[in-house]
């Protein structure tokens, strides 16, 4: 993993702190997209270990513990101004002020971990996605934007949108779902069901984009792995290998077809 985050700067402004602090967004389950909360209900959150990556004031975890009860929250960000608010507004969680991609993480630390609102805004997001599968024991969540036809776009240039009030550019990522499914398929990640829910774009978008937005999906993942000390053999090129299934697909996205 890179030891760096591209443009870093950017999520420490303070247009994007007040947000968060002030508007207090993302806070209620009521307000939560609804791919979102489809996932949400997919998953018992009670008693377990979750990192919530890019948590900002912490409002995922008052989400979570008003509706599944006792929970192990840790949410980190790099943002100290919100994290030290989140501090102040729930204490019985856990917060930090860290730079994920600096931090050393054991394998299968959590049972959960979690990312909203930022996964279509990294561009090495392959290695985004292996560092926080290998963390996670049970389950990853995060949100996106997809596409179904052409590659992922990920080109400052050509794909991107204004971040708050910065008036600089930040990545704007469009995933096409069939190189995501593909790539949840590998063997190091180690990943039994791939839970994937979309739909179009809810309204206008701000974003500069190389395609229709009425071609760009909002969607939800939820990715279920093996558990720990179970090796699953995955092979190819023989008749019975046809038959062979080892990451079940549980697609929910218009237009989708295997």
């Amino acid at each position: 993993m890179k030891k760096y985050l591209y443009r870093k700067d950017i999520f420490l402004s303070k247009s994007k702190s007040n947000r968060y602090i002030k508007d207090r967004i993302r806070e209620k389950y009521q307000e939560m997209d609804r791919s979102i909360k489809i996932l949400l209900k997919k998953v018992n959150f009670n008693n377990k270990k979750i990192l919530d990556i890019g948590c900002a004031s912490g409002g995922m975890y008052n989400i979570l513990k008003n509706k599944f009860g006792t929970i192990d929250y840790t949410g980190i960000d790099l943002d100290t101004r919100c994290i030290e608010i989140a501090k102040t507004r729930y204490s019985k969680a856990k917060f930090f002020s860290t730079n994920f991609f600096n931090k050393k993480f054991k394998e299968n630390t959590y049972d959960i971990v979690m990312l909203w609102g930022w996964a279509h805004m990294y561009p090495d997001w392959k290695e985004l996605f292996s560092k926080i599968i290998k963390i996670s024991k049970e389950f990853v969540m995060f949100d996106n934007r997809i596409r179904l036809n052409g590659p992922t776009v990920v080109d400052l240039d050509l794909s991107y949108q204004y971040y708050y009030k910065t008036n600089k550019r930040n990545y704007y990522l469009v995933h096409n779902l069939y190189e995501l499914i593909s790539f949840f398929q590998i063997g190091k990640l180690n990943i039994k069901i791939v839970n994937a829910y979309g739909y179009p774009l809810p309204g206008k978008t701000s974003a500069r984009l190389p395609l229709p937005a009425s071609e760009v999906l909002a969607g939800s993942f939820l990715l279920e792995k093996y558990p720990v000390k179970e090796k699953v053999k995955r092979y190819g090129l023989l008749l019975e290998s046809l038959k062979q299934n080892w990451t079940n697909l549980n697609i929910q996205v218009p237009g989708y077809s295997k």
